[in-house]
């Protein structure tokens, strides 16, 4: 009943809009270029209302600009991710073709080691997430430098799925694409403010931002976050404070400097994993999760992570002439702190240092309507894990844990990035275009392994442990090389003022680095055949994805719609493939696979007091081939669907204003999913609704403005299985087979937001 209640909000609010339509008239009028447009929508009514992004969902499409990203709005941020602000997947997941389902209700880290999200039926590979702020690929992963901003701090959010410009798809991987955070610049006048929010779990999170106003030519921001919460089952906490500090500097109207700062602190226990036997009895193990007893490797406290970042970024640009300019955004990320999980009988400790820093420089000229250009450089260095490089081992007994040696001991080189790029866009006549390259130069950095001969004996001190530790030579390698170019194009012709058809094509990267553990944890396998890592590591290719788009971009009166079709054709995708030139079965870089799908994404003002948001899509994704696993064995992996993406998605969410109250009830329905590539273990449908009250009054206790919120997460309090923790190439019974997490329950948060 819920999920045909779902379904029917779904199409009643991608209806209503159309319902609006007038009939089309042949038209002679001129087009601003002088050219004939040959067909005209008739005028529709404009309802008297400021289209601001305090009122809309998404920002209004452009359909002259040659680009095709959806952009979110403080809305959105404000709507969808309003009891924790801490994670901006809470915002896109009403994307079409966006699979994200958050371990709890407050999007808080992913229990794994890696983002939870699926975008057109992909997720991302390597030591590289799809975050990026103001184009700058600054996000960790794996690692704690994933929320490293608090959302009030988040002006809106580019999400780049298809097309994704040169300069805007930059990072250790851009495979599935990019969400890329504008930070919200430091107001021009002296304000503050001031956000509490209270709610289930006993989750409390204070915020406070101060802006200074214009001081002459600098204005600056502070701000302070405060967030706790338990857990909501099991035992754990969640602990996060962060600090930031921004600076806007213009000493005349040719130069702008901007410097944004960060410190963040992340610890929380993590949600226990449940087997597929056990996701057939949720309403049995629904509450299971980690226990209480010391002596198990389940105990909750062991189960856990807590990392502390910094980051700067910067934002230098000079206005060479007034149509000319040249920019540098340096950045720099420290991120320390460790994951700690049960694996088999043994507790293991990742303790993870590395930091990121790097700058893109860039030029951008515009000649004329017909010709805009940019050159730019990207450079970006990386220090792991990707792969990890210190992970302790640990026993566990009646008092607790110890220590028993490494499970990896290394020494990692740093990823070098050097990346130049350029592109050309512009409008000739009815003819829209943009068009670009980037030559990626990928340095995998050199590793030499000490983990072979460890034992309680070798020093937990990480530094020590290396200068006295015994080098590896089957598990070490030399730097590993990659090149390729990346081709992105855009062509679309303006049938009339508020319809544009377009295509567009972009080449996208990754890389898997989970070879060097494999090769660690089944060394004794390999040497006994007399394959050395570095045998394995020269097979090693970058993963490419030709991704191929085609859509229309149409506006009605303020109401925008987006149909699109894709097609994407990946090569070098990594899966445990047997390689008959070494008779082994590794992470092998030799699968193809192919992903096809169509979306709708609707959004705008249906009147007045109506503003909805629709997302559409089917996804399909698979290997085009059967995976070969030994010798005589192969799985029958050819044409199914990858494992936790669905087929079918809708997404639905309708803001209804009464006076100064906004009530928007939304819904997010995902079809069935599976937990391994034959789709045996399969997952049902759920469809889960959330309900937003919120209430803006004017000039009360000394504020300019306070908004009260109630939000209703999963209202109907539906049990159902968020996460699927797996591989593309996932088995069941094997150490491959995938393991699930259940979705937060009902959660009811209360937020009072005063500004000043």
């Amino acid at each position: 009943m819920k999920l045909h209640v779902a379904m029917l909000i779904g199409a009643a609010l991608f209806v209503a809009p159309l319902m609006m339509i007038p009939g089309t008239v042949m038209a002679d009028e001129e087009s601003k270029n002088g050219q004939t447009l040959p067909y005209e929508i008739e005028p529709v009514t404009v309802y008297a209302r400021d289209a601001t992004d305090k009122e809309l969902f998404m920002s209004p499409l452009d359909v002259l600009a040659p680009t095709n990203e959806e952009t979110y709005t403080s809305k959105s941020i404000k709507t969808f991710g309003r009891q924790g602000n801490i994670n901006v997947f809470k915002v896109i997941e009403m994307s079409p073709s966006v699979n994200y389902t958050a371990v709890d209700a407050l999007g808080t880290n992913e229990n794994g080691f890696h983002d939870s999200i699926r975008i057109r039926g992909r997720k991302q590979t390597g030591p590289g997430g799809v975050k990026s702020y103001d184009g700058i690929p600054i996000s960790g992963n794996p690692g704690g430098g994933k929320t490293i901003f608090d959302m009030e701090n988040i002006e809106s959010v580019d999400l780049y799925k298809g097309y994704i410009p040169v300069d805007k798809g930059l990072g250790f991987s851009n495979l599935v694409g990019k969400v890329d955070m504008n930070i919200k610049r430091p107001e021009h006048t002296l304000g503050a403010d001031l956000s509490q929010t209270i709610g289930s779990d006993h989750l409390s999170r204070s915020f406070l931002r101060l802006d200074s106003g214009d001081i002459g030519n600098v204005s600056v921001f502070g701000s302070f976050s405060e967030t706790a919460s338990q857990k909501y089952k099991g035992d754990g906490t969640l602990e996060r404070s962060n600090e930031a500090l921004g600076a806007v500097c213009k000493p005349n109207d040719q130069i702008k400097a901007e410097f944004f700062f960060t410190h963040n602190k992340d610890k929380h226990h993590n949600y226990y994993n449940l087997t597929y036997s056990e996701t057939q009895n949720i309403a049995q193990y629904f509450n299971k999760d980690f226990n209480t007893n010391i002596a198990s490797v389940n105990y909750y406290d062991y189960n856990k992570q807590n990392f502390e970042d910094t980051a700067f970024l910067g934002y230098i640009e000079d206005a060479v002439t007034s149509d000319s300019k040249i920019s540098l955004k340096p950045y720099y990320l420290r991120d320390d702190g460790e994951y700690s999980y049960a694996s088999g009988s043994n507790v293991i400790k990742w303790n993870i240092n590395h930091e990121v820093f790097g700058t893109i420089l860039k030029y951008d000229k515009s000649f004329s309507k017909e010709l805009n250009a940019k050159v730019g450089y990207w450079y970006h260095r990386q220090l792991p894990p990707g792969p990890p490089v210190d992970q302790e081992k640990y026993t566990v007994g009646a008092n607790g844990l110890t220590y028993a040696g490494y499970a990896v001991l290394a020494d990692n080189d740093y990823h070098d990035f050097n990346s130049p790029f350029t592109e050309a866009s512009g409008q000739i006549g009815n003819f829209i275009y943009s068009a670009g390259v980037r030559y990626l130069n990928f340095k995998l950095g050199a590793m030499k392994s000490y983990t072979n001969g460890t034992s309680a004996a070798t020093s937990q001190d990480y530094n020590t442990a290396i200068a006295t530790g015994k080098l590896d030579p089957w598990a070490s390698v030399d730097a590993k090389y990659f090149r390729e170019w990346l081709p992105s194009a855009y062509a679309g012709y303006n049938i009339t003022q508020n319809t544009t058809i377009y295509t567009d094509y972009t080449r996208t990267y990754g890389l898997d680095v989970n070879l060097f553990p494999t090769y660690v944890q089944q060394r004794a396998s390999f040497v006994s055949k007399g394959v050395t890592l570095q045998n394995l590591w020269d097979e090693l290719k970058l993963e490419t994805s030709d991704n191929f788009d085609a859509g229309v971009k149409y506006k009605i009166g303020e109401i925008c719609l987006n149909p699109n079709a894709f097609v994407s054709l990946v090569k070098n995708k990594q899966a445990r493939i047997y390689d008959a030139s070494y008779n082994v079965t590794y992470p092998y870089n030799a699968a193809d696979a192919m992903a096809y799908g169509a979306e709708l994404a609707a959004s705008g003002p249906i009147s007045k007091n109506v503003d909805f948001l629709v997302g559409l899509s089917y996804n399909k994704f698979y290997f085009t081939d059967d995976l070969q696993t030994a010798s005589k064995s192969t799985i029958s992996s050819k044409g199914n669907q990858v494992p936790d993406a669905p087929v079918y998605m809708a997404k639905t969410a309708l803001t209804y204003k009464i006076a100064d109250i906004a009530l928007t009830p939304s819904v997010k329905y995902l079809s069935s999913r599976y937990g391994d590539v034959l789709n045996k273990e399969e997952i049902g449908a759920s469809a889960i609704v959330d309900f937003d009250i919120s209430y803006e009054i004017k000039n009360i206790l000394g504020a300019k403005s306070a908004e009260f919120r109630i939000t209703a997460a999963n209202l109907f309090n539906e049990r159902y299985i968020s996460a699927i923790n797996t591989a593309d190439d996932a088995l069941a019974a094997t150490n491959t087979a995938a393991t699930y997490q259940t979705g937060a329950p009902l959660g009811i948060y209360a937020n009072v937001s005063l500004k000043f």
